[in-house]
């Protein structure tokens, strides 16, 4: 039987634009939501993941659009399972022959797709319908197209990070945008609201504002204005510093000074008894990882703590026959909200943790958080 593929709902993005928005780049994690949500409604499914390998051997939920959300991320495969072991062995063809997957005790009819993400390692694009038992809405060739081709755009979100020198241009531009908007931008449009006001006070009927309250007001934008001035001046001096010739802890510590702005108070540094050490230690393509995680840190805790002290951990040791680098970046502020499912800061340090076979985690402190990253070093 001759199986037709539909033409395409009128409400589904079309692939071609699908992997336009992934070609002009932008935020990863982001990207990644898009397409694994377009695997969710494309094929009418209760439920689309993402799994990825955490660790040699270990696949774990890492994205999850849909019904079973709550119960599946962050879950990981059995790895005694169909697809635990199709996994560890890499096996394309198995994966796709694997017709359910479950959540908790129940299974789910799956449709599997294989996703070749270079030194991520292989992963899967799943979708799940109703339960196996369940004959209504069977996969269809046409669901099988459209999810291969979905997986392979997620394979290419994935290796955009490590593609070169466009993509460190590309995190420099999004670095320099977030800090205009968060920054800049911010204390402008908090100016903007100030005057807007003071302008409804001397136009509105009655007893006009004091002239106390036009002084206070105006003195208020002035120093906006001079702060956001500031702002873009450590933006633009940030800029024409020679990161190349920096070293590691010189970034650092550059990094450390220009989150003061944002913070309102320069967050502590902690570095190793003999930084020099770990300057020469650690290879580039780490170093400047290890800077980009202590940025996005700091820019997270400016942006979401609303912390009175942040502080950030540099350490390198020894641990077993390894050598291993780890980040924390402690702060005593609110926490993380629950009700926040997409962190795009994490996403991006989670990002560069998989390059080098590591990890990231975010702790929960009394008060406040924890954002621990840590990678091995490669054997001399």
């Amino acid at each position: 039987m001759t199986t037709t593929t539909p033409p395409p709902r009128a409400d589904r993005p079309r692939v071609q634009d699908l992997a336009g928005a992934v070609l002009a780049g932008g935020d990863t994690e982001d990207l990644l939501d898009l397409l694994v949500r377009s695997a969710r409604t494309d094929l009418d499914a209760r439920s689309a993941s993402l799994v990825l390998p955490l660790a040699p051997g270990v696949w774990a939920h890492e994205l999850v659009d849909g019904l079973d959300a709550a119960a599946l991320l962050g879950a990981g495969i059995d790895p005694s399972s169909p697809a635990g072991r199709a996994l560890e062995d890499a096996d394309a063809d198995a994966l796709e022959e694997i017709g359910s997957l479950a959540v908790g005790e129940q299974e789910h009819r799956a449709l599997l797709a294989v996703i070749d993400a270079a030194e991520h390692g292989v992963g899967v694009l799943a979708v799940l319908r109703g339960r196996p038992e369940d004959p209504s809405a069977p996969f269809t060739a046409a669901d099988r197209e459209r999810l291969d081709a979905l997986a392979g755009l997620i394979a290419l979100t994935l290796r955009a990070p490590t593609l070169g020198v466009s993509g460190e241009l590309d995190d420099e531009r999004s670095r320099i945008a977030r800090d205009l908007h968060d920054l800049a931008i911010q204390e402008l449009f908090a100016v903007g609201m100030e005057l807007e006001g003071l302008t409804d006070a001397l136009s509105a009927p009655g007893e006009p504002p004091s002239n106390t309250r036009i002084r206070t007001s105006v003195a208020a934008s002035v120093q906006g204005v001079e702060n956001a001035v500031a702002q873009i001046r450590q933006i633009v001096q940030s800029l024409r510093r020679e990161r190349l010739e920096a070293t590691l802890t010189e970034q650092l510590r550059h990094e450390v000074g220009l989150a003061a702005a944002g913070l309102g108070f320069v967050p502590a540094l902690r570095l190793p008894p003999h930084p020099a050490e770990m300057d020469a230690e650690l290879p580039a393509e780490i170093a400047e990882d290890v800077v980009a995680v202590v940025r996005e840190g700091l820019a997270n805790a400016a942006r979401h703590a609303h912390a009175s002290a942040v502080a950030v951990s540099v350490s390198v040791y020894s641990e077993g026959v390894d050598r291993v680098v780890q980040i924390n970046v402690s702060d005593n502020g609110r926490g993380i909200d629950p009700s926040v499912q997409r962190r795009s800061g994490l996403a991006n340090m989670s990002s560069r943790a998989r390059r080098h076979s590591g990890w990231v985690d975010a702790i929960s402190l009394e008060p406040g958080t924890m954002i621990s990253w840590r990678v091995t070093l490669p054997a001399v």
